[in-house]
C-alpha cells in the first residue's frame, strides 16, 4: 500500500477521508465553487476538533496509550511538533500572547489533576514563555562561546583597567590648577600608555568580532545566495510580511 493509501485509510477525525486528499492535492480537481464549499466544510470540522480538546484535557491515560501504541517515538515526536506547530499558528493569528496560554493551560491542569486517570496530568511542566527564553538564551550562549569569546573578554577587561589611569589623570587635572599633563612627565607617559593600551585592545577585539562575522555570517550567507538566490529572495520577502505581527513578536520576545 502506497503512502497515499495509507493516509486516505485512516480513519475519519478532524478530516475526512475525501478532504484529506482534497487537501494533498491542493484542490487541484474542483472548481471554484467546489473548492470555497471544500474550504467551509474543512473550516467547521477543524473549528469542531480543535474545540473538542476541552474533552481531552482530562482523557484518561491509558486511552492515550492504546491510541497511539502504533507509533514509535519518531512518529510520535513529529507528531506532537505539528499539533504544536498549528496551536502557535492559531495563536499567533489572533495575536494571544504565549504567556496568557501558558497560564491559562497551568490553571486547567490544577483544577483537572485531582480528577485526571492517570499522572500524565501531574507530570506536565507548564513554564511560562520569559523562562522559555532565559533558557534557550543561556543554553544558546553556552553552545556558542568558545575561546575566542572569553579572549574578547579578557581583553576588554584589560580594556577597562587601563582606562582608570586615563580618567584618573583627566580627572586630577580636571579639578586642580595645576597642569599635570605639562609638568608631570610620569603623568603624561602613563596617560599615553594607558591610551595605548586601550587601543590595541579595541583593535584586537575589533579583528576577532570582524574575523567572526566573516566566518560564521557573510561566508555562510554569500555561499547560500550563490546556492540558491531565490531562497534568499523569498526569505527576505516574507520577513517583510505583517510588519505587525512581527513587530508584535518582537515585543514578545524581549
Amino acid at each position: 500500500m502506497s503512502d497515499d493509501d495509507s493516509d486516505t485509510a485512516k480513519p475519519a477525525s478532524l478530516l475526512t477521508k475525501t478532504q484529506r486528499s482534497r487537501i494533498c492535492a491542493a484542490f487541484a480537481e474542483q472548481d471554484k465553487h467546489q473548492r470555497r464549499r471544500d474550504q467551509q466544510q474543512i473550516r467547521e470540522r477543524v473549528w469542531a476538533g480543535v474545540t473538542d480538546f476541552d474533552l481531552l484535557a482530562d482523557y484518561p491515560d491509558r486511552q492515550f496509550e492504546l491510541a497511539f501504541d502504533d507509533l514509535d517515538d519518531e512518529e510520535m515526536t513529529a507528531t506532537l511538533a505539528d499539533v504544536w506547530l498549528v496551536t502557535e499558528r492559531l495563536r499567533a493569528l489572533r495575536g494571544i500572547e504565549r504567556k496568557a496560554v501558558i497560564e491559562c493551560a497551568s490553571e486547567r491542569s490544577s483544577a483537572l489533576s485531582s480528577e485526571t486517570e492517570g499522572e500524565s496530568i501531574d507530570n506536565v511542566e507548564l513554564v511560562p514563555a520569559a523562562t522559555y527564553r532565559q533558557q534557550g538564551r543561556a543554553a544558546a550562549e553556552a553552545e556558542h562561546r568558545n575561546r575566542w569569546d572569553e579572549r574578547v573578554d579578557s581583553l576588554l577587561k584589560t580594556a577597562a583597567v587601563a582606562a582608570l589611569p586615563l580618567l584618573v589623570g583627566w580627572f586630577a587635572d580636571t579639578v586642580t590648577e595645576q597642569n599635570l599633563l605639562a609638568t608631570r612627565a610620569e603623568v603624561g607617559i602613563a596617560m599615553a600608555f594607558s591610551a595605548l593600551v586601550v587601543l590595541v585592545v579595541a583593535a584586537s577585539v575589533f579583528l576577532i568580532k570582524g574575523a567572526q562575522a566573516l566566518k560564521h555570517d557573510i561566508i555562510p550567507a554569500t555561499r547560500r545566495f550563490r546556492e540558491d538566490p531565490t531562497a534568499i529572495v523569498n526569505n527576505m520577502t516574507a520577513a517583510l510580511r505583517r510588519p505587525g505581527a512581527k513587530l508584535r513578536a518582537i515585543w514578545d520576545e524581549l
